[in-house]
Order: C-alpha cells, then sequence, then structure tokens
C-alpha cells in the first residue's frame, strides 16, 4: 500500500539525508509498534511499503533513485525481507549499498535474523525485537507493561501474570487483550479487577489445556474440561470448534516436518517451528520437550498419530463446525467427536 503527501525539503547544505534503519528478530507485533513510532515522526512523509507480495523488480530503481534538487520526504518500509527470493534480496541489497543519500527520509527493513547480504550495508540504527523464551517469565511480563505503556496505560508484575495466566504465552493474543484492557480501563494503571471483568476464565490457556489433553488421548480429562467450558456464559461453541481445528491443522504441520523421533532438543524445535510455521511454544508441547515452568510434563504427542489419522480429525471437525452452524446441540457434538478421537478410529 503506499500513501502519498508530499513535503519538499532538503537539507541546509543541499545534501539529501537518508536514515536506514534495521529490524532484527521474530516479534511481529513489537516490529509492527517501532515501524508506526518511526512514521509518526514524520506525518507529511511518502509513505511506500515493499512486501514479497507487491515486488515489481521493473520499478525497484525508482525507489532509489530520485535525486533531484527537491526532494520529496519519503518512508521506504521494506518487510519480511528473508521470504523475498534470493534475486530480489541480492538486488535491493546492492541498491542500498550505492545509493547512499538519493532521496530525503527514512528506510527500515524488517528481517529476522541478518543476512549475508546485508553484511556490508552501514545501517544507522539497529533495532531488536524477539519474541521472549516461553521459560523466561520475567521478559514475558516485562513485555507485556511494555505493550501497555505504548498505549498510555500501567501494569504491575501480579496484573501481567493474571493476564498471561488467562490468555496463555501468545504475543498476538496477549496484545490484543491489552487493548481491550485499555479501552475497558478508565485508570491509568490497569488492576486485576478489570482483568477478571474482562478476560474470560475459559480463554486461550483453557482451551490449550483441553486440546492437549484431547491430542494426548485423555477422554476423563477432556470431558471435565469440556463441561466446565460449556457451562461458561461466555462459552461460544464455534468458537472452540475453530480452535481445535487449528490445534490439530499445526499438529499436522509438525508432523509433516518431524522426523519422527523420541526425543527432541531445543534447536531442532525451533527449526521445526520455522518449517511448519507454528508458535514454539506449542510445537514444544507437541514434541514433548518440558520446560522447568511447566506444570503438566508434556509427552511426544507426534508418535500417537499418522498424517492420515490427523487429517481424518481435521475433516471430522469441519464437519462438527458444520453442524453447528446449522443448529446441532454442543453439548452432544463435541462429547462425541472427543470419543472418536480418544476411543475410536481416528
Amino acid at each position: 500500500m503506499i500513501k502519498k503527501s508530499f513535503n519538499f525539503t532538503q537539507s541546509t547544505e543541499g545534501e539529501l539525508t537518508l536514515q536506514k534503519i534495521l529490524i532484527l528478530g521474530n516479534s511481529t507485533i513489537q516490529k509492527r509498534i517501532r515501524i508506526e513510532e518511526i512514521i509518526k515522526k514524520s506525518p507529511n512523509a511518502e509513505i511506500v511499503t515493499l512486501s514479497p507480495e507487491n515486488y515489481v523488480n521493473e520499478d525497484i530503481n525508482n525507489l532509489f533513485t530520485m535525486g533531484s534538487i527537491f526532494s520529496t520526504n519519503r518512508i521506504i518500509v521494506i518487510t519480511d525481507f528473508n521470504s523475498f527470493k534470493i534475486p530480489y534480496q541480492e538486488k535491493i541489497s546492492s541498491l542500498l549499498k550505492h545509493y547512499e543519500n538519493t532521496f530525503e527520509g527514512t528506510l527500515i527493513l524488517d528481517i529476522q535474523k541478518e543476512n549475508k547480504y546485508l553484511k556490508e550495508i552501514n545501517f544507522d540504527k539497529k533495532i531488536e525485537t524477539m519474541i521472549p523464551p516461553p521459560w523466561k517469565d520475567e521478559l514475558w511480563i516485562e513485555m507485556l507493561k511494555d505493550f501497555a505503556n505504548k498505549l498510555s496505560k500501567q501494569l504491575n508484575d501480579e496484573t501481567a501474570e493474571k493476564i498471561i495466566q488467562f490468555v496463555g504465552k501468545n504475543e498476538d493474543l496477549l496484545y490484543e487483550e491489552i487493548k481491550k484492557l485499555s479501552i475497558y480501563s478508565d485508570m491509568e494503571i490497569i488492576s486485576i479487577k478489570d482483568v477478571e471483568d474482562v478476560s474470560t476464565h475459559f480463554s486461550t490457556a483453557n482451551y490449550e489445556e483441553l486440546c492437549y489433553d484431547l491430542a494426548t488421548k485423555k477422554l476423563s480429562n477432556s470431558l471435565i474440561k469440556l463441561q466446565s467450558i460449556v457451562k461458561s456464559s461466555s462459552f461460544f461453541p464455534i468458537a472452540l470448534a475453530n480452535y481445535l481445528y487449528k490445534y490439530f491443522l499445526d499438529l499436522y504441520a509438525v508432523i509433516l516436518n518431524g522426523e519422527r523421533k523420541t526425543n527432541y532438543n531445543w534447536s531442532e524445535v525451533m527449526k521445526i517451528s520455522k518449517e511448519s510455521m507454528v508458535s514454539q511454544q506449542r510445537v514444544a508441547s507437541f514434541l514433548g520437550f518440558n520446560f522447568k515452568n511447566d506444570k503438566v510434563k508434556k509427552i511426544n504427542i507426534e508418535k500417537l498419530y499418522s498424517p492420515t489419522s490427523i487429517e481424518k480429525i481435521i475433516i471430522y471437525i469441519e464437519e462438527l463446525d458444520r453442524s453447528l452452524k446449522t443448529g446441532g446441540e454442543p453439548k452432544v457434538l463435541f462429547p462425541k467427536l472427543f470419543e472418536e478421537i480418544c476411543l475410536g478410529d481416528l
């Protein structure tokens, strides 16, 4: 998407100034926040976003060759650089290296990890944005407090822990929860009462525990958790069906990219997470990788299923979803699904 709002400027000595910023890491939310902060500082700039989806090789030179006496104040945002085709990475890197100050403004390049194509480029600033490791509770709390601060709110550690308890260690969901709480709370400091008022008790963390019991074929535990969830006034059957569908779809992706091993180390978990595009925490749970602060010792679920069996479960959940949308009774449909997964041929 390109926004055009021209602001003709020139530096005091007649030279154009281009600031180059490299944003590293695997946190999409933190990257988005930092990019928005940079853009807000130049409200009249022309914003150009270049991504693997909208790259046009013939037009790329125009982004870096605007040398003239007057130059539009421009911000170029290059997103997800790792996903560009190698020839395009080489082309962009070459342009960045050879065209130092061809227009007035800022260039922001977003990449997970700095690669060989960027080594010779002199960036004015490098910003690291990382999702905390699942076992680093204190870093998750600090990240959550930072999210609140960006929204002009404050959190103490206890409140942050309560939010994580409800939502789970999922960056996207946590940020959405903080946004919701910042709108709800009239006070500068978000309280535990605000969290209890706004955050449903049967939220992501509870659904994740239910799905794990189901995937490990613990029928009794699964039915007990389901019964509690169904009794909640905030229970939405289709939302649970969608969560189950995504959970087993992620399990399918991990099984396809796994190595059918008994045990996995952390580097292997990270590798499979990247290849399957499933969160590290969920991959660790699927493959039986346990953290020190895990309340429940995980087993390797990969050994319990074949790709074909997961395909059958996904199809069954799709059929359940259609039944719910046509008036099916969730108190009947979900237990039947659970029994098929835990005891049947699925």
